[in-house]
């Protein structure tokens, strides 16, 4: 499809009445094929998921069945991979992608992957996605669940709903909610006063529920793996292991099995657990093991440090004179030191202060960097980040300089636990990323000191974390070359620290090889492009 001409204008339009109406756009920033003269009347529903489904539906949206919905004149249709109308624009909202043959429009429409309206209902005043060929829909202010051909499967009888997921879905009726099958059959009671089903305890199998005042956590049977016997929220997103407070105010370990080991006394945890050691706190710190034994009894006054694999170093903070001595996980002694400031290990590698400087000792407590630097941090994948005469840089563990020091700031980009591949997942890399600073303008390097970004931008910063199939993990950066020309963004691949698809903004993955960007420069326009960053759509208009 090639770039439509913007339709005439009636005489009656004023050059006012142009510029206010490009001054709404941009300030909207929503992306438009063509600018309509005047923007048809939405009700006040119709207004905010226009506002959202465009940011939704074209920059977030994986386009099910090869069709993408676009607007076009103020009305929406759908166009394939190459750019065609399937659909003519026609409808006055698509809020999302086909999905198991249907696509809804309208609010209250359904359509089939020809464009023919399959059903129709005026008096539902919203239906939302399909999962497990049911979707929500609204009527009378009830909530039920019609099926792909518009059939209410499950009336609508409740307050509020779910989507489906495992062919289970939560439903609230008098202010409880209860777990239902695709049937619409009930598997628990309306005892449930409040719930968490987000998709970041899907890996886990087990959701927080909350009954009698107390929170447990419930599978997609409807049954109870962990009772509600805590005051807090017991959690497993990508983990299999919670802290929780049991109602007799001592503290637990929670297995995502059920199995609760329950601790004597009430202490706060510090982090996620290391190598199977949880560092806790009850007037001094301590270390406690996942199978609830005590490691180093908290003490007050004492100190701990917990490296990621598992060894530890302890020290008396009554004594100022007493150093940190140091510990395998299996508890046998690894060195005695008379350092004051120490960090946990990393890659075998222990930051230390020596005369007011850091350096590196080993895990035999020998100097291995000598303490030169006026700040060190951890090693990530062979290099760390360091600072000497006031400026950073990075170093690797002979420490040999990879990256000179000359930056005025240096931080990580973070990387970020996403729902991917239908999980929770940690993004990893091998080669993180930082953000530095050089007088007053930003750029990235690699940890193997390769720039990145140059130097040279006004603003930089991790917007997200993403992970499409076939090239990995993507962070998406925001960055403004001038400030006052706005900002714009970039996707840099983490693992290998490169940008990629440097043509476009606001990448996103759109399925079977397919992408969807932003022409850098040119917010206002939408490109469909494949795995080589070939163009196959463009549209929009310049503004």
């Amino acid at each position: 499809m090639v770039l439509q001409k913007r339709p005439a204008y009636q005489k009656f339009t004023t050059i006012l009445g142009i510029s206010f109406l490009v001054l709404i756009a941009s300030v909207l920033m929503l992306p438009r094929v063509a600018l309509a003269t005047n923007e048809p009347a939405y009700h006040e529903w119709d207004k905010q998921q226009e506002h959202v489904g465009l940011s939704h539906l074209w920059f977030t949206d994986r386009a099910a069945n090869g069709l993408i919905p676009v607007r076009q004149n103020w009305k929406w249709g759908f166009i394939n991979y190459q750019g065609k109308f399937v659909i003519k624009p026609q409808f006055q909202l698509a809020r999302d992608a086909f999905n198991q043959g249907v696509a809804v429009v309208n609010r209250n429409q359904l359509i089939n992957n020809k464009g023919k309206v399959i059903f129709q209902d005026k008096s539902i005043e919203y239906i939302s996605w399909f999962d497990y060929g049911l979707a929500i829909a609204k009527k009378n202010g009830k909530i039920g669940y019609l099926n792909t051909k518009g059939k209410f499967v499950i009336s609508p009888t409740y307050e509020e709903g779910t989507g489906f997921y495992n062919q289970v879905a939560m439903v609230k009726k008098n202010g409880k909610w209860a777990l239902i099958n695709t049937k619409g059959k009930l598997l628990t009671t309306f005892n449930i006063e409040e719930i968490d089903y987000r998709i970041d305890y899907r890996k886990s199998g087990v959701f927080p529920v909350k009954i009698d005042g107390l929170w447990g956590s419930m599978n997609y049977k409807g049954q109870l793996v962990v009772p509600a016997e805590f005051q807090n929220k017991i959690e497993f997103k990508g983990n299999t292991l919670d802290w929780g407070l049991r109602r007799d105010n001592h503290s637990a370990i929670v297995r995502q099995d059920g199995l609760i080991v329950s601790l004597n006394e009430y202490y706060s945890k510090s982090g996620e657990p290391q190598s199977g050691l949880w560092k806790i706190q009850h007037n001094g710190e301590g270390i406690v093991d996942v199978s609830g034994r005590m490691v180093v009894e908290p003490q007050s006054d004492q100190k701990v440090i917990l490296s990621g694999d598992g060894s530890y170093a302890v020290r008396d903070m009554k004594d100022e004179s007493s150093g940190w001595t140091f510990y395998k996980k299996d508890q046998t002694l690894l060195f005695e030191s008379s350092y004051t400031d120490m960090q946990a290990f990393s890659e075998d590698l222990a930051a230390v202060k020596v005369n007011q400087k850091w350096g590196y000792v080993s895990k035999n407590g020998d100097i291995k960097i000598p303490a030169q630097y006026e700040e060190a941090n951890l090693f990530q994948a062979g290099s760390a980040v360091i600072r000497k005469n006031g400026k950073y840089g990075l170093i690797g563990t002979r420490g040999e300089s990879i990256l000179a020091t000359k930056y005025d700031e240096m931080i990580p980009l973070i990387e970020r636990t996403n729902y991917m591949n239908n999980q929770i997942e940690k993004l990893t890399t091998n080669n993180p990323l930082y953000r530095v600073k050089l007088n007053k303008s930003y750029g990235i390097v690699d940890s193997r000191g390769n720039i990145v970004m140059d130097v040279k931008y006004e603003m930089i910063d991790l917007d997200r974390t993403d992970y499409y199939h076939d090239i990995d993990p993507i962070a998406t950066v925001q960055y403004a070359l001038k400030a006052k020309d706005g900002s714009i963004s970039a996707s840099i691949n983490i693992k290998t620290g490169k940008r990629i698809f440097p043509a476009y903004s606001m990448v996103n993955y759109l399925g079977d090889g397919m992408y969807s960007g932003v022409p850098v420069g040119k917010k206002s326009q939408y490109v469909i492009f494949n795995a080589k960053g070939k163009e196959v759509f463009r549209s929009g208009f310049e503004g």
